[in-house]
């Protein structure tokens, strides 16, 4: 079996709670965030990940690339060997989910993601946040802010400003309901690249129902600004039990905008997992021009 990633060379993803994950995947954290990010592939935990990772032997935590890989689908292990080398440590890709605040209660998310999740639930941490940053190895060239939703606050701006943005791609995971400032906007437009991957589960009404507080009219205006500013855009979307009903009027949708489209199926929570409806969804996902179709139809029917 084939289970060498070079993410366990290059890359990171730190999460709340100060919680180190090799990927945004990784079911498990591997390590503890001391506020050092530069050490943080010769911790030991990365070192034993790089030794299992070159016998074959499966890693717990990395199901969902294996699982993606045997149902023919090219998976994010995949991709990192494609980008990366695995001759030489050194970090050049950050993940960063510096907190937990989030305004919406979306579907198939839960507390450790969502601050809005954690109230609606009475949780006893309503907050989650890491450490602060405060220097970056000068080898990154790549980041990705995850959430929450990171344009909830100002902590993004101020990793922005500690990395060298002529060399740096940077990339936002955004539910779409918040305009870019002009600080943001300002050090954006000296980073190499800018991406943003604006997640879309339904259009219109069904995206405001399965991303509960989102409105339709914000996610258009957020749109509208990030093609005005010349920025990368992609949608994506996450199938599961509550959206997959809706996924040609969101088609259509995309389509119209001359948007590209990415799509994955939830495998948890799994009492959401399309798996629950597989003959009436793999009927009408057969009716669709969805990204990923084959793999989507692969897996409702096992």
């Amino acid at each position: 079996m084939e289970t060498k990633c070079a993410a366990f060379w290059h890359h990171t993803n730190i999460r709340n709670d100060n919680k180190i994950f090799p990927c945004c995947r990784f079911k498990t954290p591997v390590d503890k965030f001391d506020g050092n990010v530069v050490e943080i592939l010769n911790k030991d935990s990365y070192i034993k990940l790089r030794e299992q990772s070159l016998t074959g032997t499966p890693i717990n935590g990395c199901q969902k690339c294996y699982y993606e890989e045997s149902l023919g689908k090219k998976s994010l292990r995949q991709q990192f060997n494609e980008d990366y080398d695995t001759d030489t440590v050194s970090l050049k890709f950050l993940e960063v989910g510096l907190d937990n605040i989030c305004n919406l209660t979306c579907d198939g998310c839960w507390d450790e993601f969502s601050s809005s999740w954690a109230k609606k639930t009475n949780a006893n941490v309503i907050v989650r946040s890491s450490k602060e940053i405060t220097e970056l190895p000068a080898t990154i060239n790549k980041v990705l802010f995850l959430g929450g939703e990171p344009l909830m606050t100002t902590r993004h701006i101020k990793l922005l400003k500690l990395a060298n943005r002529k060399e740096l791609e940077v990339t936002y995971n955004t539910n779409g309901t918040f305009l870019l400032d002009a600080d943001t906007i300002s050090l954006l437009n000296e980073c190499k690249a800018v991406k943003f991957i604006l997640s879309i589960d339904g259009y219109g009404k069904l995206n405001e129902q399965v991303r509960s507080g989102s409105h339709w009219e914000d996610v258009l205006k957020f749109i509208s600004q990030i093609k005005n500013l010349g920025y990368n855009l992609t949608i994506h979307t996450v199938v599961h039990l509550n959206n997959w009903h809706g996924l040609k009027d969101l088609e259509k949708f995309i389509e119209e905008s001359a948007l590209p489209w990415t799509l994955n199926v939830l495998t948890y929570p799994k009492n959401l997992d399309i798996i629950h409806a597989k003959d009436a969804c793999a009927e009408f996902i057969e009716t669709t021009n969805i990204p990923n179709k084959e793999y989507v139809l692969k897996h409702l029917r096992g």
